[in-house]
């Protein structure tokens, strides 16, 4: 399945795939809100920012497997440009098929390509999972983004 993936640039006529897969991620995470409505709303919104990309993962067939939410902005830590990775999601039935591992590393390559000196995001400390394919992406945990927390950031050189 994964070998005929490709990963594109979504655009306002992918809104629905957006908000479904975006839905099953708060289900996952076993939260109430946003709603479908809300999610609509807000990624209709984002899709309109242009410091804001989402990338999908989609089969020939056209089905939406998953997705990220990128966001670019100018940090004076690095003196440049960093990309945000806001969410990334994979559909349960999609995941161990190198899925998200093709849009992760998208993602790196689109923020090279936008100029960016660092990618990074944030995750829970027991998603080992993740954890492992960012690391193998090379996105290195230097420091815990709250301190005695439970999310880890991740974070690489571009």
């Amino acid at each position: 399945m994964a070998t005929d993936l490709n990963i594109l640039i979504a655009s306002a006529a992918d809104l629905e795939s957006l908000v479904r897969l975006a839905g099953a991620f708060r289900d996952q995470l076993r939260q109430l809100s946003p709603s479908n409505a809300e999610f609509w709303d807000a990624i209709a919104r984002l899709l309109q920012e242009p410091d804001t990309e989402f990338f999908l993962a989609q089969e020939p067939q056209g089905n939406v497997l998953g997705y990220i939410q990128c966001r670019y902005r100018y940090s004076a830590w690095v003196v440049g440009y960093q990309a945000e990775l806001e969410d990334v999601f994979v559909l349960p039935e999609a995941r161990r098929q190198r899925v998200g591992r093709q849009l992760v590393q998208f993602a790196i390559d689109r923020a090279i390509e936008k100029g960016c000196r660092s990618i990074g995001l944030n995750t829970n400390e027991r998603n080992i999972g993740a954890i492992a394919l960012y690391q193998q992406l090379g996105l290195r945990a230097e420091r815990s983004l709250w301190h005695g927390g439970r999310q880890l950031w991740l974070e690489k050189a571009l």
